[in-house]
């Protein structure tokens, strides 16, 4: 920018570009299509060509999802298999220019005339997908097979074929007759009178205007379709719509059973065991963010009073030692050092462990290493093994008390707080719960108590979180999705729908 002669003389910066994703392929230089399309993957890209649908397919989506996330562990509502990996980090623009400089093009057809602008490598973002485009793409998929309009209809034999292939949902598979093709209803197919409620349903829907295209206009009743949607339809309709008008319809899975029969402990009173949690659970409940280094100091109490993770604590103690020889004697630091650097050391090693064939990690760890959910509900009651527990606030409004604890811990001792040796031994503590906290490991949640020792200086030992059932014999067994889905009869073949023929 120069001003002379009291003019102002500006020149533009081209920041990022807005495109769909072929006209990324051409403005970046990267290769969209075939095994290697991935810009993110790159050579890493999970490609797998379908031999009867004659495309490739990407079925490596699920590694973006959060490390605790419950689809990472599903394998028959995807591929078969459970997703493990983690999201590879992106190149940076430097990165990219010195690939398609050194000839290193596998994933990438050209240098992108960007490249010139002599800022354009330092740019942290450069290319951004228009999600309207993409958003128009699956809305069209996802209405066009479950209507079963011709042409954007997702779902046929050839789709059936390759998820027989994949080992997934073999129950769809085709049965061929002498001049038919039968294909079983899959649990996405609606018979023709739930087309109609489903098109009814959005025929009889008014939105304020400018909201979007008058949704009336778009279904045509007679064949049970809808027509002409454009971009900002698909939006709406991915987003709020299509979940209201389709809910009617929805099968409505009895799954709260499973969370029910989770409560028992008895299986001799399997009825007490339920009406106990039951109640505890209805005393009160709210739902918070707690700050990350509290539950990272709950999660390590966890950890450390798993028998399972016994292991793995000893080898983490070996691993630092090796890496800090000038420290292998001071008890004092290593401890520090070990609770500070476990919990993500455990995260990496199990991960690690998960990446080989014939790994020996069990559900329970690989949840437990992912950590727990940051939004942690808090009760102000609890019940465990038929003892209730209560927060001290719970007890200031009763006329008993059940908010005191005793722990007896094996733990550090100073003599001072410049003790630079201190010794291991059994101590005593006494305190009150101050909260109650039921940590969510996805699969199983494990209840810990927050609580301010009033005997101890505070400045010393701060609050000290224990927990209030042992973990080496109460840890839930977790059951794998497929486990479930076989529980509830292992059935892909939706009822009370139409077979669908194929000449």
């Amino acid at each position: 920018m120069h001003i002379m002669e009291n003019t102002l003389h500006s020149e533009p910066a081209l920041m990022w570009t807005i495109n769909d994703f072929p006209a990324y392929g051409n403005l970046s230089g990267c290769v969209v299509k075939g095994y290697k399309a991935c810009p993110i993957c790159g050579d890493d890209t999970p490609s797998h060509r379908l031999k009867n649908g004659h495309k490739i397919c990407y079925i490596g989506h699920r590694k973006w999802l959060p490390i605790n996330h419950p689809y990472r562990r599903q394998r028959a509502a995807f591929n078969g298999k459970p997703e493990y990996g983690i999201p590879p980090e992106p190149l940076t623009g430097e990165e990219v220019l010195h690939m398609v400089e050194n000839g290193d093009r596998v994933c990438w057809k050209k240098k992108s005339i960007f490249f010139d602008l002599e800022y354009w490598k330092y740019l942290p973002v450069r290319h951004a997908l228009d999600v309207m485009h993409i958003e128009k793409n699956v809305c069209d998929s996802i209405i066009g097979t479950l209507l079963e309009i011709p042409g954007k209809n997702k779902d046929g034999i050839a789709a059936r074929l390759d998820l027989l292939n994949m080992g997934v949902k073999t129950d769809l598979q085709p049965e061929y007759g002498e001049r038919r093709t039968r294909l079983p209803p899959g649990p996405w197919n609606l018979s023709r009178a739930e087309k109609r409620e489903v098109c009814n349903s959005f025929y009889g829907m008014k939105v304020p205007e400018g909201y979007s295209s008058n949704i009336k206009n778009l279904v045509s009743l007679q064949d049970s379709r809808l027509l002409g949607l454009k971009s900002h339809d698909c939006h709406t309709l991915m987003q709020q719509l299509l979940p209201v008008a389709i809910r009617s319809v929805l099968e409505k899975p009895a799954r709260y059973m499973k969370v029910l029969k989770g409560y028992v402990q008895n299986r001799t009173r399997p009825e007490g065991c339920i009406a106990e949690r039951y109640i505890a659970e209805e005393a009160g409940c709210t739902v918070s963010v707690v700050d990350q280094d509290l539950l990272n100091q709950a999660h390590l109490y966890v950890l450390e009073n798993t028998e399972e993770v016994l292991p793995y604590i000893e080898q983490h103690m070996i691993h630092i030692k090796t890496a800090y020889p000038k420290f292998r004697k001071r008890t004092k630091w290593l401890q520090d050092k070990h609770n500070s650097t476990f919990i993500q050391w455990l995260r990496f090693k199990v991960q690690s462990e998960l990446e080989e064939d014939n790994h020996s990690v069990s559900e329970n760890l690989r949840w437990l290493a992912a950590g727990p959910n940051m939004a942690v509900p808090l009760y102000r009651s609890y019940l465990i093994k038929g003892i209730k527990f209560n927060i001290k606030a719970q007890d200031d409004v009763r006329t008993t008390q059940n908010s005191g604890v005793y722990l007896l811990a094996h733990t550090m001792q100073v003599a001072s707080a410049k003790d630079k040796n201190p010794i291991l031994s059994n101590m005593g503590f006494y305190g009150v719960i101050q909260e109650i906290w039921d940590l969510d490991y996805q699969k199983f949640t494990i209840p810990v108590f927050r609580e301010y020792n009033d005997v101890i200086d505070d400045e010393v030992l701060g609050d000290v979180i224990i927990e209030c059932e042992p973990f080496t014999r109460g840890m839930p067994n977790v059951d794998t999705f497929d486990e479930l889905v076989g529980e509830l009869g292992g059935q892909n073949i939706r009822g009370g729908c139409e077979d669908i023929w194929i000449e």
